[in-house]
């Protein structure tokens, strides 16, 4: 199995030297341009990196915004407004968990455009500042595929292998038919993974709006013990307001993020459920919120589920739940697409505090987003 996975990363990696190396791509943009298809926020940040790097951007394409609508200075079409041949390369900036890119790419490759250009590719391409969450160089897979082939190996289901060999490659490529098949529907609660009991007592760190209750509800459980954590002010406003309408027996709301110390961090607030913790680089003053150690805030008798995803804090999390965790022995579900590497090192981070785990991964967004590493004792 690991030979397989290192395969899979070396094929990949060999093709996208061939046919997408970063020279290539930088000389049709030269030669041609590109357009951009997607003219919201972050549609708007590649095109303005694409300009500072001196190429030219012809303009937009998008779904919602056609007739010449004017975004940035630049003008905006619907695919249906495209007559003939582009002539210029299409940067595909779709980067979200609700929205496939298949319909797309496919109406792209039909027109034809120069060039695809996918959002992988970017941060070789245009910089590291366009490397949000999983995104960054190509060559971290390729530099990493033996770690990487050791969390295959220890995937106990082929599902998840195929899950991982997958991702792999789009992280490479980029193409939508390298993406692994998307479960939206069931996040956290996988049907071919089912939780040994029907009534649970759930730690939810990045409880956003509440959306557990419809989730465990969804997979025919009882929520008995909710201990929700959502530092964001207005997610956790709304919270409150769902926590009002009942579905859970008894439950404790705590307006604060989670990480291995008590203490405070600035906070960008008001992304909903992309709200996250500001570094020194980011610009804006966002809110202060406090952060604590769930050790310090929790004391069950009982705790089956603990679901993590708090924006790239994961790690420091699992520090500041070791008691708890190495007491009740939970299924973990974490998310671990926030950071390039987490897809693999949380799990090995994991195995080495408490031996013994059984690991799967499920995909549950589009465009490599909510990857959830499942982790049952």
């Amino acid at each position: 199995m690991t030979q397989s996975l290192i395969k899979t990363i070396e094929n990949a990696a060999s093709w996208a030297d061939e046919h997408r190396s970063v020279e290539a791509l930088r000389a049709v943009l030269a030669e041609r341009g590109c357009y951009v298809y997607g003219a919201g926020g972050y549609g708007r940040e590649v095109a303005a990196a694409v300009r500072g790097k001196g190429y030219v951007v012809h303009g937009f394409f998008d779904t919602f915004k056609g007739g010449g609508e004017l975004v940035d200075g630049l003008p905006c079409r619907r695919p249906a407004e495209l007559e003939g041949e582009a002539g210029a390369a299409l940067i595909v900036a779709i980067n979200n968990f609700k929205v496939p890119v298949a319909e797309v790419v496919a109406w792209a490759r039909g027109v034809p455009f120069a060039e695809i250009i996918f959002v992988a590719e970017l941060p070789d391409l245009l910089g590291r500042e366009l490397g949000h969450y999983w995104q960054g160089e190509r060559g971290l897979i390729r530099a990493e595929a033996d770690t990487i082939a050791r969390f295959h190996a220890m995937l106990g289901d082929a599902r998840s292998r195929e899950i991982l060999e997958q991702l792999v490659r789009f992280r490479i490529s980029g193409r939508p038919e390298d993406h692994p098949e998307v479960d939206r529907d069931h996040q956290y609660f996988p049907v071919d993974l089912p939780l040994p009991q029907t009534a649970i007592s759930l730690v939810d760190c990045g409880a956003f709006p509440g959306d557990m209750l419809g989730s465990t509800a969804g997979a025919g459980l009882q929520l008995e013990n909710w201990y929700a954590f959502e530092p964001d002010p207005a997610n956790f406003r709304q919270l409150c307001e769902v926590a009002a309408g009942g579905g859970f027996k008894s439950g404790s709301l705590f307006p604060c993020g989670v990480g291995d110390a008590t203490g405070l961090v600035r906070f960008a607030e008001g992304a909903a459920d992309a709200s996250r913790a500001m570094g020194e680089d980011d610009a804006g003053a966002g809110v202060v919120v406090p952060i604590v150690r769930v050790d310090d805030v929790v004391h069950a008798d009982r705790i089956d589920m603990i679901k993590l995803d708090v924006e790239g804090f994961e790690a420091a999390a699992i520090d500041g739940m070791a008691r708890l965790i190495g007491r009740h022995r939970p299924r973990l579900a974490i998310a671990i697409y926030h950071k390039p590497a987490d897809l693999w090192e949380l799990a090995f981070k994991i195995d080495g505090m408490f031996p013994g785990g059984r690991y799967a991964i499920r995909q549950h967004g589009y465009n490599g987003y909510d990857t959830v590493l499942y982790v049952d004792f």
